[in-house]
């Protein structure tokens, strides 16, 4: 029997909290409703709801408790099921009440739609479920009779997968609520019968209890030839690539040209059908020998065919050396290790490679076979050991000449540790939290290792007052603390607070570093958080919080010309604010009037007031002056990461008695896709990435110092199946999660991106940078690749973490920027193996020495 009662929002409701109020239950033929253990309920809120925003007001006392699930559906919505259970059996009377406090919203326009979709049962969850009635077309092919073809259900990030069979009518029971539709095209499962489906209509609202239906309807089936490439173990060949192509032996037309590893396998899917076809290797020139396969014939049509290519079918040719030069290779080391290094030479008709073991001091090699005289790349990974970059400096190019004078000069030092104290010994992730319920369910989900937020009122210093109290940190402590406790298994989370002393993001750098007051306000209000910290401080956290300390301070002063010596206040503000919170303590002589001596107070600061806190000054890459330089393609990271090091060094951040743990480097926060970002000059794919990414690593390798790349957006770029408005600046679509995490559905072809974004224009004033619309970027990033995360790197640039996210810029919550789940199911399943820093054990008393992966192969860890 249904439950009947009155619902309304009590009065005194803001757009911040208010309360529901349930009445008069009833059953629906007027009888009292009798509870034996629990009242269920199911409903949608603005927020979730926790166990203790129950309130219920009973004329016979009655103890009560209640158990809450929440699964957030959007930015805006939550989905509700409680159990309100009762100590002893209860008949409800019309003045009793059930009281629901709730973070949220209620006086909206959709305050309503809340209240409608209350559901109540008796010592059972209400059915809020309706039916879909799904009605497929007949196949269009035979091979498509039996293949079951998927439709999903979208609700915010909520979706529901379904399979239904083609000439049939199919019942699906989904909780209520209001859908996207979407399908995928009826294929069978070797992808050589394919047919497109359509889907009427393409959103549904489902009340609970009713019903809706769609259509799916097929168009003409297409029929496509595979090819399953795959290729033996190759011994002699394991480091190198066997380039494939298949070419159509009647007209010579090219098919596909794909790279294969010897003992891997690759399906090669929606090739025409045509006919005879050859499937040959390119030869592969190596260390002196020619190795070639002969070409293989295949027949392309409907049925899958397979090639495969075994060591024993290889035929090696020796070259003829004759006018080779020996190739002297000097290498100096700093350290010792029993594993070696792999030098690399590739010419496009002939690779060299040797290993060679490191010894400390300086040795002459050999190449063990001669060499042609030519231009050669140069190839070396950097390598890690026990948590430490060692880097490798040698030339991109080398010239060999034919009187034998060339030699390679390889030099291996030390760089950046990647063990920063409070930071885990892998490459770990964070993001911004908003402070809100969900904060801590979506933190939990990506199994996150931080999170970070801004200190303060006004998260900026707050210049004009010393504060007397600081939620934003505490919160943010006690945030990291749950997640912590909710992921268990001995995960941490460090709360990582960011702080300015002196905010020059406002502009008007000579008024904000002559401001007295002001400076001593926010020193105070520095030593303010760090006191709140230390509170935290236990045996299971030594270290309570980490810190980001000045954004855009160093690069406002490097951009705008004032350097080390600019005269500033320094030691008055210090004093001002240590006697005001009463830090007994001498500021140091070091401590000058001038730039250079307000970054040398900020760190004796951190290391006097908190020397158990981990903390990084924050850099940006348009402290060169601008920051169009990403789109060119010459040395600009690498140059431009000098010139930043410089400044750095000049300014002594990491010099000095008093270091900072890390350095933070700043893109720009905003979501590629939104107006705020593109606008401003800032929209990347693959090849912008990849350079900020090299300014990251041209940084660490000078400083020999870990880098935190921070406030990353982490949105990704919609697919052709996405729904995207057409004005889709406030869905906060990006590039920065698919570049980071990988995307497969995009692959290597920009087309698979929804069309929408593919043709935003770019504003002209930065069309010599940019180009004109966002496909002008796809195509110069051209040849590209995010099937496979670009994470595997990271550590190699000397990236030991990474914080996502801002205040309006996709993170890991769902509250802000793009609300689906992409960026924490790629987190949670990349914590099932995490990047570790020692990499794996090389032998026993042997140092740790993790390699970096081979260009274009996947990481598994």
């Amino acid at each position: 029997m249904a439950i009947l009662f009155d619902i309304k929002v009590e009065s005194g409701a803001s757009q911040w909290y208010g309360v529901i109020s349930i009445s008069n239950i009833r059953n629906s033929d007027g009888s009292p409703v009798r509870i034996e253990r629990f009242l269920g309920l199911k409903f949608r809120s603005p927020a979730a709801v926790q166990p203790t925003d129950f309130n219920l007001q009973l004329q016979t006392w009655t103890p009560t408790t209640a158990e809450t699930a929440n699964q957030q559906v959007d930015g805006q919505n939550w989905n509700v099921q409680a159990e309100i259970e009762f100590g002893n059996s209860y008949s409800f009377v019309s003045t009793d009440k059930v009281m629901i406090g709730i973070n949220g919203d209620l006086t909206g326009a959709d305050a309503s739609t809340y209240l409608a979709s209350f559901a109540l049962a008796a010592d059972d969850l209400p059915n809020t479920n309706g039916t879909v009635r799904v009605q497929t077309s007949s196949a269009p092919d035979p091979a498509l009779y039996s293949v079951a073809q998927t439709i999903t259900f979208t609700e915010g990030s909520q979706s529901h997968v379904q399979a239904v069979s083609p000439g049939t009518t199919t019942p699906i029971s989904l909780p209520s609520g209001n859908y996207q539709v979407s399908v995928s095209p009826l294929a069978n499962h070797a992808y050589t019968v394919v047919a497109d489906a359509t889907v009427h209509p393409a959103a549904i609202s489902l009340p609970a209890g009713g019903t809706a239906v769609v259509v799916i309807e097929y168009g003409a089936a297409r029929h496509y030839a595979r090819l399953d490439l795959a290729a033996g173990p190759i011994p002699v060949l394991d480091d190198e690539e066997l380039d494939i192509s298949v070419v159509v032996r009647n007209t010579g037309e090219a098919l596909a040209e794909v790279g294969l590893a010897p003992g891997s396998m690759l399906p090669l899917t929606g090739l025409p059908t045509a006919g005879p076809v050859d499937v040959s290797v390119r030869t592969i020139s190596l260390n002196n020998v020619r190795y070639s396969f002969p070409p293989k014939l295949r027949n392309l049509t409907t049925a899958v065919e397979t090639v495969l290519f075994m060591a024993n079918e290889m035929v090696s040719t020796a070259v003829d050396t004759n006018g080779y030069v020996k190739l002297p290779i000097f290498i100096t080391s700093d350290v010792t290790v029993s594993t070696p290094i792999t030098v690399r030479l590739v010419a496009p008709n002939m690779t060299y490679t040797q290993d060679f073991h490191l010894r400390a001091g300086t040795h002459i090699h050999e190449l063990a076979v001669p060499v042609q005289p030519q231009h050669y790349d140069v190839e070396i990974s950097d390598f890690i050991i026990d948590g430490t970059v060692h880097n490798v400096f040698t030339p991109a190019e080398l010239l060999v000449l034919p009187n034998g004078t060339a030699r390679l000069v390889i030099d291996v030092a030390r760089g950046a540790n990647l063990n920063v104290k409070g930071f885990p010994d892998f490459l770990s992730f964070g993001g911004c939290a908003d402070l809100t319920p969900g904060n801590a369910a979506d933190f939990v989900a990506a199994r996150a290792s931080s999170v970070f937020k801004y200190a303060g009122f006004d998260g900026a210093g707050d210049a004009n007052v010393y504060l007397t109290s600081d939620n934003q940190t505490t919160a943010t402590v006690l945030l990291a603390r749950d997640v912590e406790r909710q992921i268990g298994g001995g995960h941490k989370v460090l709360p990582v607070i960011v702080s300015y002393t002196c905010n020059l993001s406002l502009g008007d750098t000579p008024t904000q570093l002559a401001n007295l007051q002001g400076l001593a306000h926010s020193f105070g209000n520095l030593i303010l958080s760090l006191n709140l910290v230390n509170d935290h401080i236990d045996a299971d956290h030594p270290v309570p919080a980490g810190y980001v300390i000045n954004p855009d301070f160093l690069g406002a002063c490097q951009q705008g010309g004032f350097g080390p010596t600019y005269a500033m206040p320094v030691r008055e503000p210090l004093r001002m604010a240590l006697d005001h919170w009463k830090v007994q303590a001498t500021i140091p002589a070091h401590i000058e009037e001038n730039i250079r001596g307000y970054v040398a107070a900020v760190n004796w600061l951190f290391r006097t007031v908190a020397p158990a806190v981990t903390f990084g000054w924050q850099v940006n890459l348009w402290g060169v002056g601008a920051s169009e330089w990403i789109y060119a393609s010459g040395d600009e990271p690498r140059n431009n990461a000098l010139a930043t090091a410089a400044f750095i060094r000049e300014m002594r951040v990491h010099s000095g008695p008093d270091v900072p743990d890390f350095l933070a480097v700043d893109r720009y926060e905003a979501d590629d896709f939104t107006i705020r970002s593109y606008a401003n000059g800032y929209c990347y794919w693959t090849h912008e990435w990849d350079r900020f990414f090299d300014f990251c690593a041209g940084l660490s390798r000078d400083l020999k110092f870990p880098i935190m790349p921070w406030q990353i957006p982490a949105s990704h770029a919609p697919l052709v199946s996405d729904a995207v408005n057409y004005d889709f600046d406030t869905q906060n679509w990006g590039t920065g999660g698919t570049y980071i995490f990988g995307d497969a559905a995009i692959g290597s072809d920009y087309h698979n991106i929804n069309p929408k974004i593919v043709a935003l224009p770019f504003p002209q004033a930065f069309h010599w940078a940019m180009g004109n619309t966002a496909e002008d970027m796809f195509q110069r990033s051209e040849p590209f690749d995010v099937s496979v995360p670009a994470y595997g790197d990271f550590p190699f640039r000397g990236i030991f973490t990474m914080l996502l996210g801002g205040g309006a810029t996709t993170g890991i919550i769902s509250t802000v920027g793009d609300d689906t789940s992409f960026v924490r199911d790629k987190l949670a399943a990349y914590m099932n193996q995490p990047i570790r820093f020692d990499g794996d054990a090389v032998g026993q008393g042997t140092p740790k020495v993790l390699r970096r992966p081979k260009p274009g192969r996947k990481v598994c860890r």
